[in-house]
C-alpha cells in the first residue's frame, strides 16, 4: 500500500486502532494458535471453524483457562484473519457449543466463592489502622514488627490503594494505572484525573475532586480528610526511598508498572493484617472495593446520577444496578464518612480534560465542561 497515497498512513492509523497493551495480548494469543496449527501440520491463516473448535478442546485440556476467558483468544484468531481479507472462523455452532461445553465442564467441577462487596467498615478501619500505625512500625524496637524505609512506603501504598479505590469506586485496573501526574493533594481535594476503560483513545478524561472541607453528614464526620493524611504520608515514604518520582501513583522506585495482580496482592495482604474475612462461600476481591463503595453509596442515598458519574458508568445502562450494587448492604456510619461527601452536592466536578492520546503529557489543553 505504500505506492498509494495516503496507503502508510492508513496502516498506521489501523496499527494504532487498539490499545498496545490489546496489540500485545493478540499476537500473544495468535503466536499459541500458529504453534498449535504448527504441531497439527496445518496451516493457520487461513484456518477453518473445525479447526478453532478443536483448538478450543485444545485450551481446555490444558485446564489453566477458564471457558469466561476464552474470548481474547478468539478474538486474536479473527482479528488477524480479518487483516487478511479472510472469513472469521472462531465464530459459529461448533465454537460456540465448544465453548458452552467447555463452561458446563468446569462449573460441574469447580466450586468458586462468590465475590461480594467490601463492607464500607472495613475501608475505614484500613484507614484508622494505616494513620494509627506508620508511625510505630519505623520506631518498633521488635524486628518482627518494625518496617525498614521501604517496608513502610508499601504499607502505605496498600492501605491507600485500598481506600482511595473504594471511596472513588475504582477498578483494579483503574486504581493501578493512576499516573502520578494525575493524582494530587491540595489544601482543598484529592484530585484524579481518570480515562475509562475502553475509552482511552477517546480525546477527554474525567477529573474527580474529592473534598476534604466536606461537612459532617447524618452527623459523622467525613473522613477525606484522614484520606489525605494517608495519601501524603505514602507519597512521603515513597519520596524518602529515593531517585526520580515514578511515573505511575503506585509504583516504587525500582519496580515495574504495577497491574491488577498487584493490586489484588494489596488486598489480600491487608485484609489479612486486618484479619479481615469473607463469610464462607465468599470472597473479598479487589473488585469488592469498586461494588462495595458502590454499593455503600446507594445505602445511604447517594442519587443514582452521582454514583453512576463517580464511577464512570453509564447513566442509560444496567452494568452498575446489575453487578456492582448489593441491595443488602445497610447504610453505616463509616459510609457516611466515606461517602457523605456525594450527599451535600457543595463539591466541584472540576473539568473535564481533553488529551491526545498520541502526545505527550506536557501537551494536554484544557477544554469546556
Amino acid at each position: 500500500m505504500g505506492a498509494w497515497s495516503g496507503g502508510t498512513t492508513a496502516v498506521r492509523l489501523a496499527a494504532s486502532a487498539r490499545e498496545d497493551t490489546t496489540n500485545e495480548g493478540y499476537d500473544r494469543h495468535w503466536n499459541e494458535f500458529d504453534e498449535w496449527c504448527a504441531a497439527q501440520q496445518l496451516e493457520s491463516l487461513p484456518a477453518t471453524p473445525r479447526m478453532v473448535f478443536a483448538y478450543v478442546g485444545h485450551l481446555a485440556d490444558k485446564g489453566t483457562i477458564a471457558a469466561g476467558s476464552l474470548q481474547p483468544y478468539l478474538s486474536a484468531i479473527n482479528s488477524r484473519h480479518a487483516d487478511y481479507g479472510f472469513e472469521r472462523p472462531a465464530l459459529g455452532h461448533l465454537v460456540t457449543s465448544a465453548r458452552k461445553g467447555m463452561a458446563r465442564a468446569q462449573a460441574l467441577c469447580e466450586t468458586r466463592d462468590t465475590r461480594v462487596p467490601m463492607p464500607a467498615t472495613v475501608a475505614r478501619d484500613v484507614l484508622r489502622t494505616a494513620l494509627r500505625r506508620r508511625r510505630a512500625l519505623r520506631a518498633a524496637r521488635d524486628p518482627r514488627v518494625r518496617l525498614d524505609a521501604r517496608g513502610l512506603a508499601e504499607y502505605l501504598r496498600r492501605r491507600y490503594a485500598f481506600v482511595l479505590s473504594f471511596v472513588f469506586f475504582g477498578r483494579q485496573d483503574s486504581t493501578t494505572a493512576l499516573a502520578s501526574c494525575d493524582h494530587g493533594i491540595d489544601a482543598n481535594f484529592i484530585w484524579l484525573r481518570l480515562t475509562e476503560k475502553q475509552k482511552r483513545s477517546q480525546p477527554y478524561r474525567r477529573v474527580v475532586r474529592l473534598p476534604l472541607d466536606a461537612p459532617p453528614s447524618n452527623g459523622h464526620a467525613s473522613a477525606l480528610p484522614d484520606l489525605a493524611a494517608l495519601g501524603r504520608a505514602y507519597l512521603d515514604a515513597r519520596a524518602a526511598l529515593g531517585g526520580a518520582t515514578p511515573r505511575w501513583l503506585l509504583q516504587l522506585p525500582g519496580e515495574p508498572k504495577p497491574t491488577a495482580r498487584h493490586m489484588a496482592e494489596w488486598v489480600a495482604l491487608t485484609l489479612k493484617e486486618e484479619g479481615v474475612s469473607a463469610p464462607a462461600g465468599f470472597a473479598y476481591l479487589g473488585h469488592s472495593l469498586r461494588s462495595g463503595g458502590s454499593s455503600a453509596a446507594e445505602a445511604i442515598k447517594v442519587s443514582r446520577f452521582r454514583g453512576n458519574w463517580l464511577g464512570g458508568w453509564s447513566q442509560t445502562g444496567r452494568t452498575r444496578e446489575l453487578h456492582y450494587m448489593d441491595p443488602s448492604v445497610l447504610p453505616t456510619a463509616a459510609a457516611f464518612e466515606l461517602l457523605g461527601w456525594l450527599l451535600d452536592g457543595t463539591y466541584s466536578t472540576g473539568e473535564f480534560e481533553r488529551a491526545h492520546p498520541q502526545r505527550s503529557r506536557g501537551s494536554r489543553v484544557r477544554a469546556g465542561r
